[in-house]
């Protein structure tokens, strides 16, 4: 079992049972994204908000400053990820703001594991 795998499995199994996820936001309701390709993003989130801050204080991100913001997994699977206007590719799952290195998840994976079984 790969290291990998884990932390996807564990990412999972806290936003089940918490019914939510996180993303940045600032003031002016603007989401932080990473553009990765013309008019594709990936999308850091993570399992709660404590991760989010620790992410804050570590990234060095320009523009107004970014607050931990809670979303319902059911509103994200089902409308985040197919409103073609928000254009996520993929979700950076529980990132540190120290390395470089991301676990990422493609929405279509995302959204396989949301799928009840």
């Amino acid at each position: 079992m790969s290291i990998e795998y884990l932390g996807a499995k564990i990412f999972l199994d806290e936003i089940n049972q918490t019914k939510q996820l996180w993303v940045a936001r600032n003031e002016f309701r603007k989401i932080y994204a990473v553009e990765i390709e013309l008019h594709h993003f990936s999308l850091p989130v993570w399992s709660d908000s404590d991760k989010v801050s620790e992410y804050l204080t570590n990234a060095r991100l320009i523009g107004p400053p970014y607050q931990p913001h809670a979303i319902p997994v059911e509103e994200f699977t089902l409308s985040w990820l197919s409103d073609p206007a928000r254009a996520i590719a993929e979700l950076q799952i529980n990132p540190d703001g120290k390395s470089s290195r991301v676990l990422v998840m493609t929405k279509e994976e995302f959204q396989a594991e949301q799928s009840p079984a």
